[in-house]
């Protein structure tokens, strides 16, 4: 009799666990885990920062030269930044595959300067620290209006998975 006094949560464990397992698509260790990616371009963020009120550069994106052109032409300026739009820290610092150095420029004055600089960096492979040897594609660059900073912070919400919720990162330095 001890054996089956023990026996029976033991089944109805099992029961759960089928239970469990049939509404959730099987077996734990077979079924598949729900992939979430959130990776933002640095022009996707400050698009939903301005949607909620959040003062941005003024600029805009291309995916061709002759589009980072029209876009600097438009800001009227003589004192803009192109950035390559890809995936990694360290841009500014980094190297294109075709020898151009840095993924971000400060200062640029004019739209025929933008524009050389865009033909340079888009459909080339930009390497950084973070990204290693291989690189990654430059798709898009972001031109936008340079502007004076008295204080940078960098700041991130990421998902903690020990935690399961959101974690908040923020520093005075890169």
């Amino acid at each position: 009799p001890p054996a089956k006094t023990w026996a029976l949560p033991t089944i109805m464990q099992r029961a759960i666990a089928s239970n469990v397992w049939s509404r959730v698509g099987g077996r734990p260790s077979l079924r598949k885990m729900p992939v979430r990616w959130l990776n933002l371009h640095e022009y996707q963020s400050a698009e939903i920062m301005r949607e909620h009120g959040v003062s941005t550069p003024k600029g805009g994106v291309a995916k061709t030269p002759e589009e980072a052109y029209q876009v600097a032409k438009a800001l009227g300026s003589n004192n803009m930044v192109i950035k390559a739009q890809v995936l990694a820290g360290g841009r500014g610092l980094g190297t294109f595959d075709n020898g151009f150095k840095g993924g971000v420029h400060v200062g640029v004055k004019t739209p025929e300067e933008i524009k050389e600089m865009a033909a340079k960096m888009i459909g080339q492979k930009l390497i950084t620290k973070q990204t290693g040897a291989a690189g990654r594609i430059c798709n898009t660059v972001a031109v936008v209006e340079a502007v004076q900073t008295k204080v940078e912070k960098y700041f991130a919400i990421l998902m903690d998975r020990a935690y399961g919720g959101p974690l908040i990162v923020a520093s005075a330095q890169g």
